[in-house]
Formats: C-alpha cells, sequence, structure tokens
C-alpha cells in the first residue's frame, strides 16, 4: 500500500513527519482535511452546500430575538412562540422517520427544507405582529422532518471512522459563514434594525432554498434508504407509525439510547437561553450596543477556527466522554463570568463568549457523533425520529420557562443553564456506557 497520505502510519510516526513537513503539506495532512478529500457523494455536497444555509442563518439568529421585540413582542411571547414551536416539533419528529423511509433521504430533504426554512424566511420578513412570528414558527417546526432525513443522507453514505470529522466540517461551514456577519453591523449604523432585517430575511429565503435544490441535484439516495423505500412501498403510513412502539421499547431497553437522548435534550434546552436570550441580556441588562451584537458570533467563529486547527487534533485522541466533560466545566466557567460582569463591560463579553464557542466545538460535534455511533443502522430513520420527538417533547416547557425567568429576572436563564450542565456533568460521569467507550 503506498504511504501518500500520513493516514497510514501510526500517532508517533506521524508526529515525527508532521515536524518535517512544510506548512502546506501540513495543512493537507490534518485529519479534517484528509476526512474531506476522502468522503464523496453526500457527505462532500452537504458540506459544500452548507454554507448557503449558514451564512443567511448567521446573519438573522444572533438578532432574532430583538427583531421580535423591536415589533413589539414581550419576553413571554417571544419564550411561547419558542415552546409552540417546540411542541408542534414533537408532531414533526414522530412522523418524520415514516416519511424518511417512505419518501427517500433525498426527496424528504429537499421538500421539508424548502417547507420549514424557505417559506417563514418569507413571513418574517414581512411580519407585524406576534401572530406572524407564531405561524412561522409553527411551520418552521416541520425542519424536525429533515432533522431525520438530512441527518440519514449524510451518515449513511460516510465511513464511520469520519463522522465525527464530519460533524466537526460541517460546524465549521458555520463558522466561516459568521464572517458575513460584520455586514449585518455596516447595515444597522446607515438603517433601523426592523427594516435591515426584513430584507436579510427575504435574502435568506432564497440563498437557502438554493442550497436545497443543489444538494437535490448533484446528491443521490443512500443505499440504506433505497432499501427502505423499497421495504415500505407497499406499506400505510399508519401502520409505519404505529410500528414506533417497538422501537420505542427499544430505546427505553437500551442504556446507550436512553443516555443519548437525556445529552441531547439537556443541550437543546442549554442553547435556549444561549442562542435567544443572550442579545437581549447584554443589551437591555448589561447595556451593550445592538450594533455591537453581530460581532459576537464573529468572535466565536475565529475561537472556533482556532480550536479546530490547534486543539482538534489532541481532543480527537480523546474519548468522546472525556472530551464532553471538558467543555460542560467550560460551559460553567463561561456563565459564571457573564452573570458576574459589571454593565458596559465589553471586555468580559467577549471572554465569556471565547470560552462559551470553545464549549460549543467541543460538545456539539461529540454530541452529534453518539446520536450516530449508537444507534442501529438498519433503524436509523425510526430512531432518530424518536431521538427527536423525545428531547422535544422534554424540552417543550421550558422556552416560556425561561422566557418567565428573564422577566423575573434577566440573569435567571444562565442559572439555569448552570444547573444543566450540572446536570450532564453528572450523567457523563457516572455513565458505564461511555465508560466503556473507545476511542
Amino acid at each position: 500500500m503506498k504511504k501518500d497520505s500520513l493516514q497510514y502510519y501510526d500517532e508517533k510516526e506521524r508526529l515525527l513527519i508532521m515536524k518535517s513537513y512544510p506548512l502546506r503539506n501540513r495543512i493537507r495532512n490534518h485529519v479534517l482535511v484528509q476526512t474531506f478529500l476522502q468522503l464523496k457523494g453526500n457527505p462532500k455536497w452537504s458540506i459544500c452546500t452548507e454554507p448557503l444555509w449558514f451564512i443567511p442563518y448567521s446573519l438573522f439568529s444572533p438578532y432574532q430575538a430583538l427583531y421580535m421585540r423591536k415589533i413589539g413582542l414581550s419576553s413571554l411571547e417571544i419564550g411561547t412562540t419558542l415552546s409552540l414551536g417546540f411542541l408542534l416539533q414533537v408532531f414533526f419528529a414522530f412522523i418524520g422517520g415514516a416519511l424518511t423511509d417512505k419518501m427517500g433521504r433525498r426527496r424528504a430533504t429537499v421538500i421539508f427544507d424548502t417547507i420549514s426554512w424557505s417559506i417563514p424566511c418569507f413571513i418574517w420578513a414581512f411580519s407585524q405582529n406576534f401572530w406572524h412570528f407564531l405561524i412561522a414558527a409553527a411551520i418552521n417546526a416541520s425542519f424536525q422532518i429533515t432533522n431525520t432525513s438530512w441527518n440519514c443522507l449524510f451518515i449513511e453514505d460516510c465511513p464511520p471512522e469520519h463522522i465525527t470529522n464530519a460533524f466537526t466540517l460541517i460546524q465549521i461551514c458555520g463558522m466561516l459563514s459568521v464572517f458575513f456577519a460584520p455586514l449585518s453591523i455596516w447595515l444597522l449604523k446607515i438603517y433601523d434594525l426592523v427594516p435591515v432585517f426584513r430584507v436579510i430575511f427575504f435574502l435568506s429565503g432564497i440563498s437557502m432554498t438554493a442550497k436545497f435544490v443543489l444538494l437535490y441535484k448533484f446528491g443521490g439516495e443512500t443505499k440504506i434508504g433505497r432499501q427502505r423505500m423499497e421495504e415500505t412501498k407497499n406499506m400505510s403510513y399508519f401502520s409505519m407509525l404505529t410500528g414506533y412502539k417497538e422501537i420505542f421499547m427499544q430505546i427505553l431497553r437500551s442504556s446507550r439510547m436512553r443516555l443519548v437522548v437525556y445529552i441531547m435534550t439537556l443541550t437543546n434546552i442549554l442553547l435556549i437561553a444561549t442562542t435567544n436570550f443572550f442579545s437581549l441580556y447584554i443589551t437591555e441588562s448589561l447595556h451593550i450596543s445592538e450594533e455591537l451584537v453581530a460581532v459576537f458570533p464573529l468572535i466565536r467563529t475565529v475561537i472556533m477556527i482556532l480550536f479546530v486547527v490547534f486543539l482538534q487534533n489532541l481532543f480527537h485522541r480523546l474519548r468522546i466522554r472525556n472530551s464532553m466533560i471538558i467543555g460542560f466545566f467550560i460551559y460553567i466557567a463561561s456563565h459564571i463570568l457573564l452573570i458576574l460582569c459589571p454593565q458596559k463591560n465589553l471586555l468580559l463579553v467577549m471572554l465569556y463568549t471565547i470560552l462559551e464557542s470553545s464549549a460549543y466545538a467541543i460538545v456539539i460535534p461529540r454530541k452529534d457523533a453518539l446520536m450516530a455511533l449508537f444507534v442501529d443502522e438498519k433503524e436509523r430513520s425510526r430512531i432518530y425520529a424518536l431521538y427527536n420527538m423525545l428531547m422535544i417533547a422534554l424540552s417543550v416547557p421550558f422556552g416560556s420557562l425561561i422566557g418567565w425567568f428573564y422577566d423575573l429576572n434577566p440573569a435567571y436563564p444562565f442559572y439555569f443553564n448552570i444547573c444543566i450542565f450540572l446536570l450532564g456533568l453528572a450523567l457523563l460521569s457516572f455513565s458505564k456506557d461511555l465508560k466503556r467507550e473507545k476511542h
């Protein structure tokens, strides 16, 4: 076998050779670059088209809560919109597995990606009140179908040894997309927030639609997807959905699969506060300028890129459990810093962002990897659907609850997150399945 890549050497040999390589070759033989070069088909095309979704999402997501506030929504209404979205996501997650098997991963992804993202973006562009946002949230909730179909499309043709790094590459797409955030800052210096984001939402709908069409055109149905379409072509949706009982019992009986549900739920809950109430907290409580809100995603991106370049290989050698424990401890440190941060102290808010983004870079790809590694590949679509349904069902009350916490005291959502982090640490520390897990 020709040794034209560092992948064929053991760890000690690789480190010695890397030291003698020029920079170009060292970059080429970085574990993530090698992963991208070796990927084919759906995984590669998913990564290549992902910026068309991530770029617009990175432009509007930091400001979405502020946009809703400017339209006139209260904290409770914002939280209620999130909770309704979660509630409907339970339904869409439940039917997502059956639709994915029946329609195929490729077709289900393009249809429901367009419904769940393109249409809401156009609604957000013209929203005038709480009810418009509620309708958009209801439609957007159908993304849970593609949460199943896209994951199957992405994973099923991906070699198992590349799954963690492939998810990290998807994350990098999100990182690089955030470099467009200064566009929001520049526009907000000239125009008011509401008209700026009406245009951004409209253009986002166009860009996301292009991404969905391109992935459909250049991707293909997976081997398992074709097999499941053939197996289910004479089955009714009702019979397929009633078959979830067996899968549900399988999840309940398996400590590995229950653990995935717990970890998914905890990370989903903690992101409610960090994603939706961070911008409100720093502008309303810490009195940071609205124009600077887009700076923090940019800082997150730089930190995550530095993390990937300099620390990814280190964490790649650690067990998933150990990496996630480190990530949760960093999360806790970041939240304590934010709670203790004085008003108008931009430096400490930046330090919070650095710590939080480092934790995110560690925890989220490994949470996604656990989902991929701890499931039966023949039942992946239905298991994914039930995973998402259980995660969302357990998360439903927390949108309104965190909104209520914020009205009581803007710092309470972040105190609540610390409790979630501690619970996550307990699960990771005492899990026998993760203790036995080998890298």
